[in-house]
């Protein structure tokens, strides 16, 4: 099953801003001129000459968003009529869970410490557990070591960013660790590392790898000839090494969707399984107050967080940064940035990327952040998806325990934005007077 091309999606998290992104069609020469990608290459392009408008899809757009519209979403909010709200949720969880297309037999977590390493106030704990009975997934876990647990928990959900070489490495601060950490950090996260922030102000911090990323992401015993001629002569410790990694696994991004559609699974289906697991893992230590866990995630991190919000009902407060849209809008672009995306193929013949979301409302308060500079969207599309959002909420009588904001920036997650984030975090999960 190829991706269906009305349902094709961007590149997961910031791949228009990440050193490490690679597009098909996107040479080394390219690279080195700083196109890394679609709309690096039409901003370079756009210095000489005039910029195309068009939507990508040409004569096909129009058709697409007529049928759209002729369809709505027909389990929005909107649509519930008499239906009693919790019914309403339930059935649109049901749906969800029907188009991710994974569900493991139920397994213990069998959580196992292999290193710690002790900082200012808190301790960084390599870890593994169990995501099923096909595989375990690698995780950090950030332990305050100061104040009195039990302390309230955050799921950090790593980017996209056409970047697969690290995955968890790309939220958390480690010695001696590669110079496109630091770049891709610069670039998105205004050089934090935004788990052991998290870490400092109190919160217990779980960061797995998603499949596909870091430990988990593709190796070979005999690598493709392909693969082997872009590294030769390379060495890991370089920079083009971990470029040329991230290009041929953002091209495999295609097979992968596909194989895994023929295996009747979906990447978002393991992907979001995993993250509902991270909660498990939360919610059974002792140090964690597991009435007071939140999600936060950046770009292909915060469409991870909406799913994470959307589907678990123990995620009380959460901070979608830069992927809430309203996905018809996308038929709007004129660049090819909506590939490569893991996602419930299907699931939009239902429901909006927001109404994913809105199944957590009201009782997850909720804060969308936007940049008002972000080339992977349209302004339209995300002013659409937070009103329809905040209409949600504001029916639901609890307009407080929602929030969107635009930031005139490009695509990211830099200091400010974070200070704001994590002020909201602490606001909801930290119990009254603690």
């Amino acid at each position: 099953m190829n991706t269906p091309i009305g349902r094709r999606k961007f590149l997961g998290c910031a791949g228009a801003l990440s050193a490490g992104a690679v597009w098909p069609g996107v040479t080394g020469n390219d690279l080195a001129r700083g196109k890394s990608c679609p709309i690096a290459a039409l901003e370079h392009k756009a210095q000489g000459q005039s910029v195309q408008t068009e939507s990508l899809l040409g004569s096909l757009a129009p058709v697409m968003r007529s049928i759209q519209r002729e369809r709505g979403f027909p389990l929005a909010y909107e649509h519930r009529g008499a239906m009693p709200v919790e019914e309403w949720r339930q059935r649109g969880r049901a749906e969800v869970e029907r188009f991710l297309s994974f569900h493991p037999e139920p397994i213990t977590l069998d959580v196992r410490v292999q290193t710690i390493v002790k900082r200012a106030g808190y301790e960084t704990r390599r870890i593994t557990f169990a995501g099923c009975h096909h595989y375990r997934v690698p995780a950090f876990l950030l332990m305050p070591t100061e104040g009195k647990p039990p302390y309230p928990g955050i799921v950090a959900l790593h980017d996209h960013s056409g970047y697969f070489y690290h995955g968890k490495e790309k939220l958390v601060a480690m010695e001696g660790e590669h110079l496109a950490l630091k770049k891709l950090r610069d670039r998105l996260y205004g050089g934090l590392s935004y788990a052991d922030e998290l870490a400092k102000r109190g919160f217990v911090v779980l960061v797995t790898d998603a499949f596909y990323w870091g430990e988990r992401r593709i190796e070979y015993r005999n690598p493709p000839e392909d693969l082997a001629s872009r590294l030769a002569g390379l060495r890991p410790e370089q920079l083009e090494y971990v470029e040329a990694v991230n290009s041929y696994l953002g091209e495999r991004n295609t097979e992968l969707n596909t194989w895994l559609a023929f295996c009747g699974i979906s990447w978002m289906g393991i992907v979001n399984h995993d993250d509902r697991r991270s909660v498990d893992v939360l919610a059974s230590l002792p140090e964690v107050d597991a009435a007071h866990i939140g999600c936060v995630g950046l770009s292909g991190g915060a469409y991870r967080a909406t799913y994470l919000t959307g589907m678990d009902s123990r995620i009380q407060a959460s901070a979608i940064v830069g992927w809430m849209t309203s996905l018809p809008t996308t038929l709007n672009s004129p660049y090819p940035v909506h590939a490569g995306l893991f996602d419930a193929f299907g699931l939009h013949a239902h429901l909006d990327h927001p109404d994913v979301a809105s199944l957590a409302a009201p009782d997850c308060a909720l804060f969308v952040q936007d940049c008002a500079q972000d080339r992977l969207f349209t302004r339209a599309g995300m002013e659409e998806a937070a009103d329809k959002l905040r209409r949600v909420y504001g029916d639901l009588e609890h307009p407080e325990r929602f929030r969107s904001k635009f930031y005139d920036v490009p695509h990211q997650f830099n200091r400010s934005m974070q200070e704001e984030a994590f002020d909201w975090l602490g606001n909801w999960l930290r119990p009254k007077g603690a």
